[in-house]
Formats: C-alpha cells, sequence, structure tokens
C-alpha cells in the first residue's frame, strides 16, 4: 500500500524489488518461449491448428504479463522518486536506522525500474491471426490484422478479483486528447449556444429541445469538473445561479429532465459542494411532482413547466413508458439523501413497488422462461400493461439498467436485496430468451421480443448492457455475468469495425448467415459502448478495452469534428459520410466522459465510490438501510 511505503520505503522496498526480478524472469522465459524457429517444415493443418490455438493463449497471458510488468516499473520508478525525496531532507536524528540506505535502495530502484521497462517494451509475439475458416469470409472482419489482438482476454486468464475492481494509472495522451475534444466542443457551445439547449456547429445556431433550460451546460457540469476545466465550470455555474429559470410554458419529457437536470444538478454538488445545485434541483423538482399525481403513481411522460399540467403523448395510447417511469430512482434518492426530505425517494421507488409486485400480474404475460422481463407501456390510470413487447434498447434499457444501479448506490446492504432479486430475475429472462448468436461468425447478441416471437435486432442503445453485467458481476453470478459482457462487448465493438466509417449505426438487423446489417444507417454520437468499454476495463483490466474506445474515438475525430464541434453521421456506410447539425448534450456529459476516464486512473471516480446514472451523472455511493421498495 502506498502510505505503508511511504511510512516504511527502506523496509518494504526488498519485497518490492524481489517481486520485479520475479516478473523481469517470467516475461523473459514467455518470450524466449515464444520465438519461433527460422526453416522449419510446415507442420499439417492439424498440427497448425494445434500449435496456433497454444500461441494464441501464451500471448494472451505474455500481454497480461507485459502490462503487469509496466505497472512494476512504474511503482518502482515512483518508490525511488519517494526514497531520494526522503534522503534529500534533513532528518531530526541523522544515525537514524537505516537513513544512510535510502539513496542506495532508490538507485537500485531505479535500475529495477529501467531493466523492467526496457523487457517490456521489446517486440512481443502479438496475437496469432485466427486460421482462415471456411464458413467466415475474410471481409466479414475489416479490422483483423496480422499482429493486433482484437479479441478480449478470456476470464480464466484473467488475474482479477470478481468482487472488487481494477487498479491502473492514466495513458495521459489518449486521456488528454478526449480532454482537448471537450475544449473544442464547449468553445462551440458556449461561443454560439451558450444557454439554449444544444448546438447547431454547422449553422452556428442554438435550438431547445428540453424546455430551454440550458440543458448542454448541466449536462456537462460534471464533465468539466472531472476533466479539471474549472474556468469553464465557474460560467456554467454562474449562468445557473443567474440566468435559469424554470417557469417556461414548454411541454417537456419527465424522463429527460430528470435524467439531464436533476442528475446533471446532484453531479455538479456531490463533486463540487455548491450549494447552488441543490437549491435549484429542489425547485425543478417540485415543478416535476405533478406527473406523478396519478392513481397509480406511475408518472406521465410529459409535463408543462409553468402550469403542471402532464399527459401522456397519443403514439403511445395513453401509456406511460418503462424505461421513462424506472430511470429516476437514482436522482430522487440522492436529492433525498441531500435534503433529508424523504418524499422524493418514496415517490420514485413506490414507481418500481407498483410495477413489480408479484401479487397482481396486471395483463403482463411474458415469454416463457422469461419471468423477470418487463413490457414497454404500462397506462398509470388502469394500471394494465397496454402491450407484450420486450427490448433492452429503446423505452425499455434503463429500467433494467436501474434495478442493479439502485442495488450499488445504497451500499448493496440488505434493505435492497429486493432490487438483487429483480436484477437477476431480469437477466435470467434476457439469457433464456433474448441472447442469440449470428452465423456465420458467431456474434453474441440481445434480441428483442415483439410479444409472439423474438426479432433479431439490436439497438446501439442495448451496448448498455455489457457495463451492467460488469456492475453486477459478483458472487455467485460473476463468471457468467462477466463471460457474457465480454462476448456482448465484442458485438457492439464489430457495430463499428464493420462500416467503412468505423462509427456504429442505430441500431443492427441480424439475419442468417450474414451476421449482422446496419438496420438504421445515422449515428447521433451515442455513448454506449463507450460506457461499457469503461466499466470493463476496470472490471478486468484488459488493455482491449482502451485499444478499441481509442480507435472509436478516433473515428469520431475524423468524421464528425467540424470547425465549432461535434455533428452526427446521416450514413455511416459511406467513407465519406454526410453530417448532420446537431451536438447531442450527451455527447458531452456522457461519450466524451466516458472516453475520458476509460483512459484516466481508475482511482478517479472510482467505481467503488460513484455509480453512474444513465445520463453518465455520477452520485455517490453511500449505505442505505432502508427503501421504499419494500
Amino acid at each position: 500500500h502506498p502510505a505503508s511505503l511511504a511510512r516504511r520505503p527502506q523496509r518494504l522496498l526488498p519485497f518490492v524489488v524481489a517481486v520485479c526480478i520475479m516478473f523481469f524472469f517470467v516475461l523473459e522465459q514467455q518470450r524466449e518461449s515464444l520465438e519461433l524457429s527460422e526453416g522449419e517444415d510446415v507442420p499439417s493443418d492439424v498440427e497448425q491448428a494445434s500449435q496456433m490455438a497454444e500461441l494464441e493463449k501464451l500471448s494472451l497471458r505474455q500481454q497480461v504479463l507485459a502490462q503487469e510488468t509496466r505497472n512494476l516499473a512504474s511503482e518502482a520508478h515512483r518508490i525511488a522518486e519517494s526514497l531520494k525525496e526522503k534522503s534529500s531532507r534533513p532528518l531530526a536524528n541523522p544515525s537514524q536506522t537505516g537513513a544512510t540506505q535510502v539513496p542506495k535502495v532508490a538507485l537500485q530502484a531505479d535500475r529495477i525500474a529501467e531493466s523492467l521497462k526496457e523487457n517490456s517494451s521489446r517486440p512481443q509475439v502479438q496475437s496469432v491471426p485466427s486460421m482462415p475458416s471456411i464458413t467466415t469470409p475474410a471481409a466479414t472482419s475489416t479490422a483483423t490484422k496480422l499482429g493486433t489482438r482484437d479479441t478480449w482476454i478470456p476470464l480464466n486468464q484473467l488475474n482479477i478479483d470478481m468482487d472488487g475492481w481494477v487498479k491502473a494509472g492514466p495513458d495521459l495522451e489518449k486521456r488528454e486528447a478526449v480532454k482537448r475534444a471537450m475544449q473544442h466542443a464547449w468553445r462551440g457551445y458556449e461561443r454560439y449556444a451558450f444557454g439554449m439547449d444544444e448546438l447547431q456547429p454547422k449553422s452556428h445556431h442554438g435550438k431547445n429541445m428540453f424546455a430551454g433550460l440550458g440543458a448542454t451546460i448541466i449536462d456537462s457540469l460534471d464533465t468539466l469538473w472531472i476533466m479539471d476545466m474549472k474556468d469553464e465550470f465557474n460560467r456554467a455555474q454562474n449562468w445557473v445561479a443567474t440566468k435559469l429559470n424554470f417557469n417556461v410554458a414548454f411541454e417537456t419529457s419527465v424522463f429527460e429532465t430528470v435524467i439531464r437536470i436533476v442528475g446533471g444538478f446532484m453531479a455538479a454538488f456531490d463533486l463540487s459542494g455548491e450549494r447552488v445545485f441543490v437549491d435549484k434541483c429542489v425547485e425543478l423538482t417540485e415543478r416535476l411532482i405533478p406527473a406523478y399525481r396519478t392513481p397509480t403513481g406511475i408518472p406521465y411522460n410529459i409535463i408543462n413547466l409553468a402550469t403542471g399540467m402532464a399527459k401522456n403523448p397519443a403514439w403511445t395510447q395513453q401509456a406511460s413508458t418503462l424505461a421513462e417511469f424506472g430511470t429516476q430512482q437514482l436522482e430522487f434518492v440522492a436529492l433525498s439523501r441531500t435534503t433529508g426530505d424523504e418524499k422524493y425517494a418514496r415517490m420514485a421507488e413506490y414507481v418500481i413497488k407498483y410495477a413489480t409486485d408479484p401479487a397482481v400480474a396486471r395483463n403482463r404475460h411474458p415469454p416463457h422462461n422469461g419471468d423477470g422481463l418487463y413490457p414497454l407501456f404500462l397506462n398509470p390510470i388502469s394500471g394494465m400493461w397496454t402491450g407484450q413487447k420486450i427490448s433492452f434498447g429503446a423505452m425499455g434499457d434503463s429500467f433494467f439498467e436501474y434495478l442493479i444501479k439502485m442495488w450499488v448506490q445504497g451500499g448493496r446492504t440488505k434493505a435492497l436485496t429486493r432490487y438483487r432479486e429483480l436484477f437477476d430475475k431480469a437477466m435470467d429472462g434476457m439469457i433464456k430468451v433474448l441472447i442469440h448468436k449470428s452465423t456465420p461468425s458467431g456474434l453474441t447478441y440481445v434480441a428483442e421480443w415483439n410479444g409472439a416471437a423474438v426479432v433479431h435486432k439490436m439497438d446501439h442503445l442495448a451496448c448498455f448492457v455489457p457495463g451492467m453485467l460488469a456492475l453486477g458481476a459478483d458472487g455467485e453470478h460473476a463468471a457468467k455475468y462477466i463471460t457474457l459482457a465480454q462476448e456482448l462487448m465484442h458485438t457492439c465493438v464489430q457495430m463499428y469495425k464493420r462500416q467503412p466509417t468505423g462509427l456504429a449505426p442505430e441500431m443492427v438487423l441480424f439475419h442468417s448467415g450474414q451476421d449482422m446489417v446496419s438496420g438504421a444507417h445515422h449515428n447521433l454520437l451515442r455513448p454506449e459502448t463507450v460506457e461499457s468499454l469503461m466499466i470493463l476495463y476496470r472490471k478486468t483490466g484488459d488493455p482491449i478495452y482502451r485499444q478499441w474506445g481509442w480507435e472509436i474515438f478516433q473515428a469520431f475525430e475524423k468524421h464528425c469534428r467540424v470547425a465549432d464541434g461535434y455533428a452526427g453521421l446521416r450514413d455511416v456506410r459511406v467513407a465519406t459520410p454526410v453530417q448532420d447539425d446537431t451536438m447531442q448534450s450527451f455527447f458531452l456529459a456522457e461519450t466524451l466522459k466516458y472516453l475520458y476516464l476509460l483512459f484516466d486512473d481508475t482511482s478517479h471516480i472510482a467505481m467503488d465510490e460513484w455509480v453512474f446514472n444513465t445520463e453518465a451523472h455520477p452520485t455517490r455511493i453511500f449505505q442505505r438501510n432502508h427503501s421504499y421498495i419494500n
């Protein structure tokens, strides 16, 4: 532990040195064992397949060892610097034991660190390319290149604590590149649309989609703070304090207002401690409460903030949407924790209690083996489900996400067991009914249910599922959830890699013998894939997730960056795509934040201290000993 090393460096350093030397020799043996002799006879197909399988295993293990060696080298350098600093300080007692040995030990640590660094940077045998397959045309994977690993490290080769989170340092070059992208996006917004909901970066205008509440400002507050853009944060805070007005006669989404504005305020307060964000949050929430005044307590989807009039849209047949009424609990529990007023948590949690009451079916007819899955529409007046469609994409996604996140936010206490049970039951239904594999490549995907049969379609929105599974991967479910998360993560990345732009379409279809094809060709700068990459990297430490995230970021830079911000694409299937004219607020709130944290030190916004709402706003984890779901 760093604190222990700081107190007794001269005692603990020999142990660190011994460990470093051990890894040095292990890595050297791995390297030598993987050198292939020249001039050998070409083995038979069977022998070649066997050798390549063995080399693939060795290659993956070698990459893990190389990463561990680099981490040890960094730690040895850090210890050496600490010891040098201690040796330069005047001692109260010059004859103190070990005082004269510190410079020597520091020099020794430096030498070993340099040796480790040199060894870990030698040319390594990279992942062995797969043998040609008669069922998988080479054209199906445009990203597979000789010497580049393009798959994850299997769970049984990862040396990780499944109940914890990996500790890893930052990739400073890539992290700072993401920060520069955020600075570029913010400059365009601040120059042309400050105070409006979103920027139109090509026409240099702003537009209001969320009642004109300055959605991009509030969505970006925590991103600015996390990236240490404090001047920009202060200007945004000043706008909130002096300009923000909720008395607007504008019909807006209750769900979007909660996840973007309420969630943004709570995260900004938890990070900065500035009370203005809590005061504004309470003022706004009081204007949202009328949406919950229904016979069932299930809120309406739409509200006029000035009049308090609430309703549901006609296209839902007056029903409320699962992902909308089921994605407000994290935010209101955080608000109750901060204000001490339990009415917000009670109001939000009662919704889940009502919708999931096992004693009342309310016209819910789940598929066989899918009892933990819930339909998309519930009438807030009658309390009846009005359809049987099930999706982990649009309109269903974050309901399931919040089941596990509510359990995490409250410290995984006994009082929150109901959330954990609902989550595990939902995952059981998802695995048995909706998880399928494509042909010919065997890509794992999450399908949908139309009320009578499986629909082989997957929204990009559903790419949050790998990260959700990683959050729930502990105890008896750890291996099953992580393995599935790794497989789904690979599929989501393939949505990007198989397009000429390197960016994913909004939705893909899976056809027998064709793997995936684009079903909706636009890209809105969505965050779900990079969200899961960040969480899986912090869970497993596998560097492939940083590699994939960097490739996605580079594609955003190449195709979506414009002079004054970033724009979505109308068709990702063409090499020179046409851009739209919207910089979504979630690009700053989520996409860039998750990319930054992917490359940042994993102790920053640590996963055992914070949980993210569905708009990537972090809320603190705390010990919660009661819940209104019970």
